[in-house]
């Protein structure tokens, strides 16, 4: 009887402790979904080079009439949880997140080779990063720390602080440009990262909340919005919306579809007016030119 007993007892301590890693588990995949928001799409079919801009359902914008061209495209590699993406002297520059993932790296563009590669602390996620000069900028979620970088040796040389969460990160050459996923834009000084200025981005009177990655460009603000393949284009110094483009229709010229995340990555190359869009565990980025909708 007693070993029957223990036998039991031992049985039903095993079913608890396999019902606390099973949610454990089915917890922490939950959370990481949530997070990603993962659009899945099996259409492979190949687009027509010039696209047309399409509405999203249920969109309050209205749509625009303009195209972008595809020009061509790179490899991505697609376990990268894309955050934050800059073009610079002839490399990508990416930040990538999630908790224990996160990262700062600098890609060659042709190839998707990752060159050098700086993993931040496991505590921390990360998000946007920026380059002024010869320094890399780089924000985090919920941590509201800041780290600084040189870019030659990714080496990192400081951090700072700021009191809001860390979304996306630009700069207009002088000050650091940064969304917290309202529709606020904080302008931070270099010197001692304290706000200079607060923007708030409406559309006809309505506030345009959401805001994610960021590239500033001529005094216009690109802003992908967050749960979409959205890009609003705004005025740097009244904060409206000028113009909206929707590019989720990169998504049927991905090689490896079926984990890719929002679009979450815009970087522009000056010298020939090119954007680079990818987005979260993308396998590619795109080299594309806007019609009306470019500076």
């Amino acid at each position: 009887m007693k070993q029957s007993y223990l036998k039991r007892k031992k049985l039903a301590c095993r079913f608890l402790i396999f019902s606390f890693c099973f949610f454990f588990s089915c917890t922490y995949s939950e959370t990481e979904n949530s997070v990603i928001n993962t659009k899945r799409t099996s259409n492979l079919s190949k687009l027509p080079e010039t696209v047309s801009e399409m509405d999203n359902n249920g969109n309050h914008f209205p749509p625009f009439q303009n195209t972008f061209r595809v020009l061509n495209s790179f490899p991505h590699d697609p376990t990268a949880f894309t955050q934050g993406f800059v073009y610079k002297d002839g490399f990508f520059y990416e930040s990538t997140g999630l908790y224990g993932h996160s990262s700062l790296r600098k890609i060659n563009p042709a190839t998707g080779e990752v060159l050098a590669k700086v993993d931040l602390p496991r505590k921390v996620f990360g998000e946007g990063l920026t380059i002024i000069g010869d320094t890399i900028y780089q924000i985090t979620w919920k941590s509201r720390r800041g780290f600084i970088y040189d870019k030659e040796s990714m080496e990192r040389k400081g951090s700072f602080t700021y009191s809001t969460e860390g979304w996306g990160l630009t700069d207009d050459g002088t000050q650091l440009i940064m969304s917290d996923g309202t529709e606020k834009l904080y302008f931070l000084s270099t010197e001692n990262f304290k706000v200079t200025k607060v923007l708030r981005v409406k559309k006809d009177g309505s506030r345009v909340p959401m805001l994610n990655e960021l590239e500033y460009i001529r005094g216009k603000i690109y802003c992908n919005i967050w749960h979409s393949d959205d890009i609003v284009i705004v005025d740097s110094k009244s904060g409206k919306v000028e113009k909206r483009i929707n590019l989720g229709e990169l998504r049927k010229r991905l090689s490896i579809p079926g984990k890719a995340g929002a679009l979450n990555g815009i970087a522009w190359k000056a010298s020939s007016d090119t954007f680079f869009i990818t987005g979260k565990r993308w396998s590619e980025v795109f080299g594309i030119k806007f019609g009306s909708a470019s500076p």
